[in-house]
């Protein structure tokens, strides 16, 4: 019989695990025209013409006049997705910045697929596969994610994330059980060695083995680093309205713990994931603006039979010069937008950019064993989901301790 963490983690897989980077629905799901026995055409990957958006207006003062800034991602590249400017122009102006890493990103099932087998249509990870610190090698997913994370970090000019090692899908577990009183109950990895293809498989998402931490280290883990900022300090993290079950259990879990303090911190709430898919398959479909042309896209022979699909499908989201915005499916509250220099987000040389490319796992770039073929190089980012967070500014929800 299936625990209660797992039924639930069954329920959530859609808009958990397979948010963790971009609308990633597996080869197998796409419509098919069964009485003839055709594959759908692979859609033009050239977009409609589009109009930019007005110009921000910039609230840095707000943003940056705090002490110093503690960023909690939920999963490795959350960090510079949503923070990657917010942390710059705090060590711009030489104040302490401090970032934690929460889990290793070690679910995200077709990024493992496409990295063990140079294809999304291979053998699935199993937990040693996903995660594995156990061996001086890096043999594992959860491995190449930390080292992605911390590479991003050079390119940004600062230091390497602190990493909890907690699951992925873990934190949207922890918050269950921290709700259900279940405070101590062990949280699980995952692992798809028993499945047939990703998208099939919501019961290996947290399905592996059981570990250590559970939601009471984790919580006692945030009260100690909330203390141990600053009275003046901000502390940014997701959104608790977040899509990605991850990112909004931990968007709760710092609301109500810096609540608890004597003194609470301001708080900054970025979005990564719309809370709906409005009329799209997934909320990456549409979130950020543009929407996708296709999506999903995960298609290896569309990619095969035009070198360029890819790179035109990605390229039609890639808008930098555009503001970043908050979602308009739910009340996330008054956005303030964090306006960029233009170093960061202009040319092939932008900091941020350099820093999202570091992701290779999670764009579908990378292969363990030899080189992925160029024809397939970004599939996993078809939709030009992680490279349109590459904007002139960053959006957040600010809440400060007297509202």
């Amino acid at each position: 019989m299936r625990t209660t963490e797992t039924r639930l983690l069954t329920g959530l897989w859609a808009l958990g695990a397979l948010a963790l980077l971009g609308c990633t629905a597996e080869v197998s799901e796409r419509p098919q025209e069964a009485a003839q026995g055709a594959v759908e055409p692979c859609p033009d990957p050239v977009g409609p013409e589009l109009e930019a958006p007005p110009a921000p207006v910039c609230d840095d003062e707000r943003l940056t006049g705090y002490e110093s800034l503690l960023v909690i991602a939920p999963h490795p590249d959350d960090e510079v997705l949503a923070f990657a400017g917010l942390t710059a122009a705090y060590m711009r102006q030489g104040k302490p910045v401090e970032v934690i890493v929460t889990t290793d990103g070690d679910a995200y099932c077709e990024a493992c697929q496409l990295w063990k087998n140079g294809s999304t249509e291979g053998p699935l990870c199993d937990a040693a596969e996903l995660s594995n610190f156990a061996t001086e090698a890096v043999d594992s997913l959860a491995e190449v994610r930390r080292a992605e994370s911390t590479a991003a970090a050079a390119v940004l000019g600062r230091e390497a994330p602190q990493f909890l090692g907690y699951p992925d899908t873990g934190i949207a577990a922890a918050w269950t059980n921290f709700e259900a009183g279940e405070g101590d109950r062990p949280l699980r990895r995952s692992d798809f060695s028993d499945c047939e293809t990703c998208g099939g498989c919501g019961e290996g998402y947290g399905g592996g083995p059981e570990i250590e931490s559970s939601a009471a280290t984790l919580v006692d883990t945030l009260s100690e680093r909330l203390e141990a900022t600053p009275e003046n300090a901000l502390v940014a993290t997701t959104h608790w309205l977040d899509g990605h079950g991850d990112h909004a259990a931990l968007g709760s879990f710092v609301k109500r713990l810096n609540a608890e303090l004597e003194r609470p911190r301001a708080l900054a709430f970025g979005v990564i994931h719309a809370h709906t898919p409005k009329d799209t398959s997934h909320p990456d479909c549409w979130y950020p603006a543009p929407r996708a042309v296709a999506c999903p896209c995960a298609r290896e022979e569309c990619a095969s039979e035009d070198p360029d699909w890819v790179a035109t499908l990605r390229g039609h989201r890639f808008r930098p010069s555009w503001p970043a915005a908050l979602p308009d499916d739910a009340d996330y509250g008054d956005e303030m937008q964090l306006c960029l220099p233009e170093a960061m987000w202009s040319g092939e040389e932008a900091s941020k950019k350099r820093a999202v490319e570091a992701y290779a796992t999670q764009l579908g770039f990378a292969r363990r064993d030899g080189e992925l073929a160029p024809e397939l190089a970004g599939i996993l980012d078809c939709n030009g989901y992680l490279i349109s967070f590459v904007r002139s500014t960053e959006a957040f929800v600010l809440i400060e301790p007297d509202s």
